[in-house]
Order: C-alpha cells, then structure tokens, then sequence
C-alpha cells in the first residue's frame, strides 16, 4: 500500500481515542448503552477537531456485531467495511459538492430502503452549504425519518445552518484541543511511527496545529519530510519582535525575505494577526493553555514589551490595511504601510497611537503632565504686579480684591476688571495704530511721585461697592509676572474717556429718587440682564415712599411683562446702593410710550444695542393703552390731511 498521510493512518477508530472531546464521546457512548438515540446529531465546531472521525465511530457503533461497554470491536466485518469505506449502512455525503435539491431528493428517495446493517447512517459533511432549497426538502424527512434511519450533520459554521434544521437535531459543540491533549497525540505518533523529530520541529509542529489535531498531523508531515522547520515561519517572528521594538527596517526587511520566499502578503498578515492575539491574550492574563510551554512564555514576554494598548492598535491597524488588500496594485503595500505606522511614531497621529505613546512612556516611569509648570521656564519677570493707578479722587484705595489665578494673561486681566466696572460693556478698542502718550506727570499734590511710562487716558471714577482694584491700565512696556512661558506679546487694553456719572450714595441707606435717576440710565440699566434692561427702558422713576421706589409705566401690560423680572432689577439696586430697594411698578400716564416716536439720543442707543428688543414678549398677550387708539387715530389725520375715519373699530 502506498503511503498514508499521518492524519488519516491515525484518525480514532473508537470514541476512547477521540482526545479533548469528552463531553461529546460520552454523551453518545452512553446514548448507545442505554438505547436512547437521536434521530439527528448535528456537530458543529473548527476544523480537524473530530466532528466526521466522532460520525463514522458513531455508526460503527450502531452496526457492530459485537459491542462492547458502547464501544466498537473494530474486527467484525461490519467495522472493517465502514473503516475501508464500502459499506451499505453508512452514506457519506459532502454538502459542498453536493448542495442542490436534487441531490437531497436522491438521499430523501434512498432513506427508506433496507440495509444489511441494523441502522443506516448519513453524514452530511459541511451541511452550511446547502442552498435554500436543499434545507427546505431535507426538513421533513430529517423532522420524521425512518426508524432504522439516523441522521449525523458536521458543519463549520452553525450559523449558516437554517434555524429550522438546527432545532430538530441534538446540537453538540466540539471546540480547539488543548496543547497538553496536541503533545500527547505528537509524541505517540512520533513513538509508534519512528520518526524523528527536533525539540524545535515539536514546538513548530504543535504551535501550527493552533488546537486542531489534523493540521497538528499535516504539520509534522510536512517537517519530516523537509528535515526541518521552514524558513517562512522565521518572518512572523521577525515582525512581532520588530513591533516590541519598534524597529521600521527590521519589520520591512522581513516582509521582503518572506515575499521573495513566495510567501503571500495575506497569508503573512494573517500568520501575524494570529500570534498578535496571542501576544494580546498574554497581556491581559487570559488563558492560554492550547500554547506550549516555550510558546506561552514568549507570548507573555512580548507581550509585556507591547502592551495590551499596543497589541489592540496593530490588531486594528493590520485588519484595517486587510479591508482593502484585494483591490489594491501591489499587495505589499497596506501591510508595509501598517508596519510602518505601527513602528513610527511620527507617521501616525490618531488617538490610538497618542493613547500608546503614553501608556509606554507611563511604562518606561516618564511622568506625562499638562501642568504649565512642567514647560520650559522664560526669561526672569518682576513677583510683583505694578502698583495700582488711582482715578480722579483724592486718595488712592488699596485693592482687596483676590490676585490673578497664575497663568492669566494681563490683557485678559485687565479687560475683564474694565468690564466688571462698566456693568458688563465691552470697553471701546481705539486703532493699535492711536498715538500715546509717552510719558505720565507727577501727580500734583504729591511730592516725589517719578514720571513712569503712560497708558491711555484713564476713565472717570465709576461707583462700585467694592474698592477699585488696581489693575485699570497697565503701564506700557512693563513686564507683568506670568509664571507661564507664553512670550507672544499682548494687546494693550486702552479705554476712551466718558461722561462722567452722578456717584452713588455709600452709607448704605435707602436711596432718594435724585440718586435713582441719576444713577439709572448710564450706569444700572445697562448692567442688567438683556431681558429687564429691554422691559425696563421704558419707564421711569416717579418716587420714593416709605422705603419703596415707585417705577412708573405707560401701561398695564408693559407693567405686567416687568413685573417678572423685577427680582432681577431690585438685585442690581441692592448691589448697587449697598441696601435693599424694594420697587413697587405703577402705570403712569407720564411715561414715556414705547409706541410714540424717540427721541435722537434714544435711538442713538437703539442702534447700538444698548436698549435691545425684548424677543420673549407674546404679542397675542398685549393689549392697547388707554386711550391710544384715539391719539393714534388723530396722529394719522394730522398726517394725512384731508384723510376720513371710515371704521371707528
């Protein structure tokens, strides 16, 4: 007889030969004792684990003449014609090939005839191959066969297998043998054979059956009949010792070397992602029993030098550069361009590979930090801030407020200390282009006061109930400290003289309606939020009485729509004057009538957003003043001369 591969002279003729499938040999053996068979087993699960070898001993089994504890006897005639594939009771048919209708309606057609055997079994190898049609014709007779009739189906992929055929069946998974149950079937094949093998051909041999016992099988053919372990298998370790180190020319090299040996680019990439899994299920502790010894140990050592994050972004970036690998010119180059963003840092900048730069650097006990005191110191810059700029008054005030958080740019300082002062307007920006002064005079009155660099004009002194800080201007050309090293020079914040205001009483009394008026339009109205300042433009103040001030209106609508806001308006009088100012809204006919035409400073400020429109007021909520259809009526007519009031409504 010729020569028989290892695999097949060595395929388990009995269910105590069957390695790493206990759960299914002993499930069917005791089936077979107590005579409790299915109609139909269907076994599902990777390549070489067992699931036809488990068919053909089962239906030696059924049809043994001589059984022994649910095992074969393997000598009867019945056993021997199974093993030499001749005989009548067993049918074998390969769905792949064979995956039309017709050939189910031939099977179907040929269920109910006799045999010389007690049962009559059909192996249906790879049953996912069926078309629709085909599944559909096997239901029923699969469903309710004969009763000398069983049914085995092997298949890859269960899904693929119709719902409908999976639930008349007896579903058993066969899974990945480990690398224990892999050395034990290697060293008696090696033993009983008398072959020869090197301690690495072993490792090369059971690290290429990956848990399958026939690829294991193919594998140690293949090594003893090249004397040794193929060159190619040198490249995947290559690659995977070039991504822990990094090492561009070394990963691009090894590609070469495998190529030129005819390896193909995919069958590369796939080689690499499988040990990369390994290398990934090492760092993060999984179980990796179906790995020898020498195996696992490598695989935790790289994966310690790689990282979890590292084994996850080549994963990614290896299976991304695989989704376009059929359609691109040359094969190479997606595989040599993700060795080359794997391997470089600076050729690829996604979050993932930012995300591994850290977590190496964090490995390597490099200490990350945004903090602004880890940057580079700049040049020296005075601890203090320059002493504070009085205004118009007599004696300059201390401020008390807090000190700038460190980091804070002057500018920025400063324009949010102008707008806190301004009750929230934006300071008005001169041209950088503006001439300034070049120098400042002592201020008269105070002896040895030294001339020191100008700023703009200074603005007059505008009440607050809080002392003056000390940063209105800043002297130009001096330095402020600034811990951080930004050395972009900042703009200047220059504020343009105005009108000076009316100065708010201090005692923290009740305020008399001079000081509301006079305070109201320039300084309080606009400090309020846009909806009050928009309801509250068009009324004025018409008294003070027992502690309250009275708010006059032009009508009872206006005065409603004020009236929720009104907390709004007693808090910035409150913060204002120092004490509560509790208001009390009236309808005055004296007010002034949103509806009648403005005047030419108030729509000055209508134009520049200092009295805006109230958005949120309903207008189907509005109803007309008091007499003002009348008046309008009359306005019309002194319009348009001669024109006759056709409906009064």
């Amino acid at each position: 007889m010729s020569y028989q591969s290892l695999y097949r002279r060595y395929r388990p003729s009995r269910f105590s030969e069957v390695r790493g499938q206990e759960h299914l040999v002993s499930a069917l053996r005791n089936a077979v004792t107590e005579d409790r068979l299915g109609h139909a087993y269907l076994f599902s699960g990777p390549r070489g684990t067992g699931k036809t070898s488990t068919a053909r001993i089962l239906a030696k089994v059924l049809n043994c003449q001589n059984p022994e504890a649910g095992e074969p006897c393997c000598v009867c005639d019945s056993c021997l014609s199974i093993d030499a594939g001749t005989s009548f009771d067993v049918h074998e048919l390969d769905a792949a090939s064979n995956n039309g209708v017709d050939s189910i309606r031939d099977l179907i057609s040929s269920a109910s005839l006799a045999t010389p055997g007690r049962y009559k079994v059909y192996i249906l190898d790879e049953v996912h191959m069926l078309s629709t049609a085909a599944s559909n014709a096997l239901l029923k007779t699969l469903e309710e066969p004969p009763s000398h009739v069983i049914f085995v189906l092997a298949t890859t992929d269960p899904q693929k297998v119709l719902p409908t055929i999976r639930s008349r069946t007896q579903h058993f998974e066969v899974h990945l043998l480990s690398a224990a149950d892999l050395e034990g079937l290697v060293d008696y094949v090696v033993a009983d054979a008398g072959l020869e093998l090197s301690p690495e051909g072993r490792s090369y041999v059971l690290r290429v059956g990956a848990g399958s016992a026939r690829d294991t099988l193919s594998a140690l053919d293949r090594v003893v009949a090249a004397g040794g372990i193929p060159d190619s298998e040198d490249a995947v370790d290559e690659l995977v010792e070039a991504l822990c180190e990094r090492d561009t020319g070394r990963a691009l090299i090894a590609v070469e070397g495998a190529l030129s040996r005819g390896r193909n680019p995919r069958v590369l990439g796939e080689a690499l992602i499988a040990r990369l899994r390994d290398v990934f299920l090492a760092s993060v502790g999984a179980d990796l029993s179906r790995l020898t010894d020498t195996d696992r140990d490598r695989a935790v050592e790289q994966g310690r030098r790689l990282s979890a994050a590292g084994a996850t972004r080549a994963l990614e970036a290896l299976g991304e550069a695989f989704v376009g690998i059929q359609d691109a010119l040359d094969p190479r180059i997606p595989l040599e361009v993700a060795l080359v963003r794997l391997t470089r840092d600076d050729a690829d900048v996604s979050l993932s590979s930012l995300a591994d730069r850290i977590s190496r650097l964090e490995r390597d006990g490099v200490v990350v930090s945004t903090d602004a005191a880890t940057k580079a110191p700049g040049p020296a810059r005075p601890k203090a801030l320059p002493p504070p700029i009085a205004d118009d008054t007599d004696d300059e005030q201390v401020d008390s407020s807090p000190m700038p958080a460190a980091g804070s740019r002057p500018a920025d300082v400063a324009r949010e200390e102008l707008r806190r002062r301004t009750g929230g307007e934006e300071p008005i920006r001169p041209s950088r282009a503006a001439a300034r002064p070049p120098t400042r005079p002592a201020r008269p009155g105070r002896p040895g006061a030294a001339t020191a660099p100008s700023a703009a004009p200074s603005p007059a002194a505008v009440p607050a109930p809080e002392p003056a800080t000390g940063l209105v201007a800043e002297p130009i050309g001096e330095p402020v400290a600034e811990p951080v090293a930004d050395l972009t020079p900042e703009p200047i914040v220059e504020v343009a003289p105005s009108a000076p205001a009316a100065p708010a009483p201090t005692g923290g009394s009740m305020p008399a309606l001079i000081d509301l008026t006079s305070n109201w339009s320039d300084t309080l109205l606009p400090s309020l939020p846009q909806r009050s300042r928009a309801r509250f433009s068009g009324g004025h103040w018409v008294d003070v009485v027992d502690g309250v001030a009275v708010f006059g209106l032009p009508n009872e609508p206006h005065a409603v729509r004020c009236e929720e806001c009104r907390s709004e308006v007693e808090s910035a009088l409150a913060a204002h004057f120092g004490a509560p100012v509790p208001i009390r809204l009236v309808v005055d006919g004296s007010a002034p009538d949103p509806s009648a035409p403005r005047s030419v400073a108030a729509a000055r400020r209508a134009a520049t957003d200092q009295n805006p429109v109230d958005e949120s007021i309903d207008l189907d909520d509005l109803r007309n003043a008091r007499g003002a259809s009348s008046a309008g009526a009359d306005r019309i007519a002194a319009v348009f001369p001669g024109a006759e009031l056709v409906d009064e409504n």
